[in-house]
C-alpha cells in the first residue's frame, strides 16, 4: 500500500483559502454560500487526486448534487459560470490581489 502523501504549508494554505472562500457560483449569481473545496480533475484517473493547487470553492450544490454542478450537470455548469480553467484563474488572480491588498477574498 502506497503512503499517504502529506501536505505541504503552501498546499494547506491554499485549501485553507479556498474553503473560507464563498462559493464561486452561487457568488456570480448574487449569493453568499459557504464553499467546499473542488478538485479540478484533468487527465486524472478516479483513484488520483489532482494538486491542491488546481481548487475553487463551490457550494456542496454547484459541486456535486445540483442540476447545475461540475459533477452531475457540467454543461449546463460551464454554460453558465465557465469552464473550471476559467474559474480557477480568476481565483488565483483573486487570492494574489487580496495578499498584496492584505484585504478579505471577494
Amino acid at each position: 500500500m502506497a503512503k499517504k502523501k502529506v501536505k505541504t504549508k503552501a498546499e494547506k494554505e491554499r485549501l485553507q483559502t479556498i474553503s473560507e472562500m464563498p462559493c464561486y457560483a452561487c457568488f456570480q449569481d448574487g449569493f453568499e454560500n459557504q464553499a467546499e473545496v473542488h478538485h479540478i480533475r484533468k487527465h486524472t484517473g478516479m483513484g488520483l487526486r489532482p494538486p491542491h493547487s488546481d481548487t475553487i470553492p463551490l457550494c456542496y450544490s454547484h459541486h456535486r448534487t445540483g442540476k447545475i454542478s461540475v459533477h452531475l450537470g457540467k454543461k449546463e455548469f460551464e454554460k453558465r459560470y465557465g469552464t473550471e480553467q476559467e474559474i480557477l484563474k480568476i481565483i488565483n488572480r483573486e487570492i494574489e490581489r487580496c495578499k498584496e491588498e492584505n484585504q478579505v477574498i471577494f
